[in-house]
């Protein structure tokens, strides 16, 4: 696999380390077991949350690795937290949104106390003015079914689908999220495994980062809106990778609607919650990834977002009400 270790070889030496460790197979953990442990000498198997410069670019057996390993991590999380008395309230994997001086577009105020308030927080912003009412909608990411939860606390949508890569994901969300009109499903966000035109609203929080060619998820997104169909959709992106993520979205035929840089309210989220968070995982689980993967101060996802290296953008996308399926050109 050569061009694949030349792209590796290409990546700064802690991106290039994180990816080494990901696509590792030896010392494989699996559900309820820590995170990062292997047997001497080996380099245990680690997932990034961010952005991996370069990762679109290997070979395509090496990116079927990665979504693998990917697919593990996030099945041993939820395993986790399912095993720990956290598991009942634990709905969220996101950083969080926490309002500053800057513009607030939520139409939905919490109360002073509510359960996972930052993370809800962080969905409502993505919302923002949009109307769900009536509306078919699917979740791509649905992770343990958070952003589902919210839509049907707040929101009156004709239906929900959520999906999700993680089958202890999906089984979380069928035991947690009991609604009418609320199905969750196995399946890849880069191949829906749904009909073209089928929903009129796609959401998609914090999970882009890790689908190894964006944009096929990005096409498949389109197919299955209907003409005038929204996408909203909210993640942390390199600052380099930001021009190419938008002219990907823009050839694929969105019109681009809204953009919000909130990297300074995740950021004051990831200050507030984000060291506490840490309690609900597996007590041998690497510190250095957990604290990686949940953007805790001082982490390296925490610092390039600080440094500007990266930014956490909040986006919505509208299909043309005439548009043709990028399929079907």
């Amino acid at each position: 696999m050569p061009e694949a270790s030349n792209r590796i070889a290409g990546l700064s030496e802690d991106r290039r380390r994180l990816l080494e460790r990901l696509l590792n197979q030896n010392g494989a953990s699996g559900g309820g077991q820590g995170l990062g442990r292997a047997a001497p000498g080996a380099i245990p198997p680690v997932v990034p949350p961010t952005p991996l410069p370069g990762l679109q670019s290997l070979q395509s057996s090496t990116l079927v690795e990665v979504k693998a390993n990917y697919k593990r991590f996030y099945d041993a999380i939820n395993s986790q937290l399912d095993a720990s008395v956290f598991g009942p309230f634990s709905f969220f994997l996101n950083y969080g949104y926490l309002p500053n001086l800057s513009p607030q577009y939520s139409r939905i105020q919490l109360p002073d106390h509510f359960v996972n308030k930052n993370s809800v927080r962080l969905v409502l912003e993505l919302i923002g003015d949009c109307d769900l009412t009536d509306q078919r909608i699917l979740d791509v990411g649905c992770g343990r079914g958070g952003t589902i939860f919210v839509i049907k606390q707040f929101f009156k949508a004709r239906s929900v689908q959520g999906l999700d890569l993680s089958p202890n994901a999906i089984a979380s969300c069928r035991a947690s999220h009991r609604y009418d009109n609320v199905r969750f499903d196995e399946g890849d966000a880069e191949k829906l495994p749904f009909d073209r035109e089928l929903f009129d609203v796609v959401t998609n929080v914090e999970s882009s980062h890790s689908y190894p060619d964006v944009g096929a998820f990005y096409r498949e997104v389109f197919r299955v809106l209907a003409p005038g169909g929204c996408f909203l959709y909210t993640d942390i992106v390199p600052k380099d990778a930001l021009a190419e993520c938008l002219a990907k979205l823009k050839s694929t035929g969105f019109t681009l609607e809204v953009e919000r840089d909130i990297t300074a309210n995740v950021l004051l989220s990831c200050d507030e919650i984000a060291r506490t968070r840490v309690g609900a995982y597996d007590a041998g689980n690497d510190p250095e990834l957990m604290n990686s993967f949940l953007a805790a101060p001082g982490s390296q996802v925490y610092e390039d977002m600080r440094a500007g290296r990266w930014s956490y953008r909040i986006y919505r996308f509208r299909k043309p009400a005439a548009a043709v399926n990028a399929a079907d050109s």
